[in-house]
């Protein structure tokens, strides 16, 4: 089952067979979600006003009580994993705020927490965007892979979203890198447990610091590269804000891989 936002109508999705993937704090807090209910099999954890590298023990711990909180919230969903963002903010704006040994300490409680509910903890390639300066644990290939070593939990997997990894590898000279850089981050499928399933624009570099978030095949990503993904066993979200009828091009687009 393809996963898609919880923005479309019901008959659409029931249509097309799909699910959605519910932030928890986010989506299910809008007028009229309860539609979506029976939808959902997919959880996004929160990440807004959480920093669990910051140099204050307290910031930390209530960030880790907050996501556990919202872990039991999705506890309601069939489910056997639920994604998250890193949640590490190193600097903001040339001023350091945190490190990087608290963040695994605390996704280890985090992923520890779940393992008790039989759950999978899978996190997500961060994105950098220069406009705030914002640098964030996990955003390129190595320190993404290098985060899951450090967690060393048998409960924790990645989630690949593919907008952010094509906005990182734009940093690279040329095409030829870029490309390298993005197919980095597939080194390791058996790391990863979802995807974020979007395509982007990398040629030239236009992708750089742009999460573009397009709809698959609308973008100049490898065909290749799409037919990675969508051979992937793990469950797969497509990420887009996008008009019904894109979708659907979309998923005439991922028909033919």
């Amino acid at each position: 089952m393809l996963l898609v936002r919880p923005i479309h109508e019901p008959e659409q999705l029931k249509c097309y067979e799909l699910g959605v993937e519910t932030h928890i704090t986010r989506d299910d807090i809008k007028e009229g979600y309860e539609k979506y209910i029976p939808f959902v099999h997919g959880v996004h954890l929160p990440y807004k006003d959480v920093n669990l590298a910051a140099f204050d023990p307290e910031e930390r711990r209530a960030g880790v009580e907050h996501i556990k909180k919202c872990v039991e919230t999705g506890c309601r969903y069939p489910v056997d994993r639920m994604v998250m963002h890193p949640c590490g903010t190193l600097s903001f704006q040339g001023v350091e705020c945190g490190t990087y040994a608290p963040v695994v300490d605390c996704l280890r409680e985090i992923a520890d927490f779940m393992a008790q509910k039989g759950l999978i903890l899978c996190l997500e390639n961060q994105l950098y965007k220069p406009v705030d300066v914002r640098v964030v644990v996990g955003c390129h290939s190595e320190e993404w892979f290098q985060l899951y070593h450090d967690i060393n939990r048998p409960n924790v997997k990645l989630t690949f979203d593919s907008s952010h990894a094509a906005s990182c590898a734009a940093e690279e000279e040329d095409d030829e890198k870029r490309l390298k850089a993005l197919w980095r981050y597939l080194e390791h499928p058996d790391y990863i447990g979802r995807f974020h399933w979007s395509d982007s624009r990398i040629t030239g570099g236009e992708s750089l610091f742009n999460d573009m978030h397009l709809v698959p095949g609308q973008g100049d990503l490898p065909r290749e590269f799409h037919q990675a993904i969508w051979n992937h066993p793990a469950r797969k979200l497509l990420e887009q804000r996008c008009p019904f009828e894109l979708v659907v091009e979309g998923l005439k687009f991922i028909a033919t891989l």
